[in-house]
């Protein structure tokens, strides 16, 4: 245990720890100032809310909206339908009259015109005059609701239990929807934590990578292997330390972003169904996301930590191995965050990357069914699952490699 606690202190020592702890923490408020301090309400482009950035646009937007958040009925849907199609003036956005009765159902139009573009885009119909929606669009809303999702279940769907399963948890997302003002800044900070993740998971790949090559360029490792136990007394911290490192980066990181969120931002938002921001017939709410996404998160940058240890393990140079994780960390980002297919093998590779659960969860909730070998998985469990197995193999190659050097 004297071995370990050594370890630790020569690995994270006062200055390199206190660099890494700020420098999460200081990310942490950046990306919370980039999702609202430069924030701004708007209708359809109308600059109904100029002037206003921050939390003052979400306080002049929520006291517009009041009584009309909560439970989307209906009635509410009708009502914004009737009084956006009354503030038409024209075919385009610039024709909009704005009022207070407008901006009261703002949240409701927007929706009714979000799904008129998507009922337009399934049936390939023409998108001119797309802001002159249906007079009874607002009454026909979750009828339209599960028409869409029919369609994107079939559509994604590969065999009869895939849609089966996918129908099971349609039916369970809870209707009438339900949304509080800040649910838009609330959404777009919870897809910004796999941004903010994929630059702590670079920063500990630098520190991973190192933490057995290094040993051997400065000589540190002969010196290891004239003692007693030689590297097996070392092998227990040089794989925990890493892991430490990544929870305690990962907290200061990610954690500190969503407390200045939660601090920022109305809680009661977190109440608001997925369904509002995002397309999955998932029964979610906001805050269920929030939880998913910090947990994959975390998970995703331990992976990390354990694979980049491994790649040291292997490697006879520190800049070789951090090249080599930073390229892995990349790729696993570039292809879950910015190439979609719909081929199940694109996926398969997604999931096998080190630290792919990390960024593939947002694609997941979309279809989080997927068919190997004939056997209907859910696709976040298959993530983890995946995932502990290459932190395993991982932590035994590291072992191995590590005690034989």
């Amino acid at each position: 245990m004297d071995v370990f606690f050594q370890e630790l202190k020569r690995q994270l020592n006062f200055k390199r720890f206190l660099t890494y702890v700020l420098i999460a923490i200081a990310l942490a408020a950046l990306w919370t100032w980039f999702i609202i301090g430069m924030y701004t309400e708007d209708f359809m482009q109308t600059g109904c809310y100029k002037g206003y950035k921050g939390t003052s646009a979400i306080e002049v937007a929520c006291k517009d909206r009041v009584g009309n958040e909560g439970e989307m009925t209906l009635d509410k849907f009708q009502s914004g339908c009737d009084i956006f199609l009354k503030s038409l003036q024209g075919r385009n956005q610039d024709n909009i009259v704005i009022n207070k009765e407008l901006l009261k159902y703002a949240v409701y139009a927007d929706q009714l015109i979000k799904q008129e573009f998507r009922l337009r885009n399934m049936i390939g119909k023409s998108m001119s005059d797309i802001l002159h929606i249906s007079k009874d669009a607002g009454r026909n809303f979750y009828k339209n609701e599960d028409l869409l999702y029919s369609n994107h279940i079939d559509k994604k769907a590969v065999n009869e239990i895939e849609k089966t399963l996918a129908f099971s948890l349609l039916d369970k997302v809870k209707k009438p929807y339900t949304y509080y003002t800040g649910y838009k800044q609330w959404n777009d900070g919870i897809n910004h934590i796999v941004f903010l993740s994929f630059v702590l998971m670079i920063m500990l790949g630098i520190f991973s990578s190192c933490i057995i090559s290094n040993d051997k360029e400065n000589g540190m490792d002969e010196i290891i292997k004239t003692t007693v136990k030689g590297r097996k007394s070392l092998t227990i911290a040089k794989i925990s330390i890493p892991l430490i490192m990544a929870s305690i980066i990962y907290i200061c990181g990610v954690g500190v972003y969503v407390l200045l969120l939660k601090y920022l931002l109305p809680s009661n938002a977190l109440n608001t169904s997925i369904q509002i921001s995002n397309k999955s017939f998932l029964p979610y709410t906001e805050g269920d996301l929030l939880r998913n996404v910090f947990i994959v998160g975390w998970v995703g940058i331990l992976i990390v930590s354990s694979f980049s240890t491994w790649v040291s393990s292997i490697s006879k140079k520190s800049s070789r191995s951090i090249q080599f994780s930073i390229l892995i960390i990349l790729g696993s980002f570039i292809l879950a965050t910015f190439i979609t297919s719909n081929s199940r093998n694109i996926d398969i590779i997604k999931m096998l990357i080190p630290g792919g659960i990390g960024f593939s969860y947002f694609q997941a909730i979309e279809f989080p069914l997927i068919t190997i070998l004939g056997k209907t998985l859910w696709m976040p469990s298959l993530l983890f699952i995946v995932s502990g197995i290459i932190f395993l193999f991982s932590t035994s190659f590291t072992t191995l490699n590590y005690r034989r050097r």
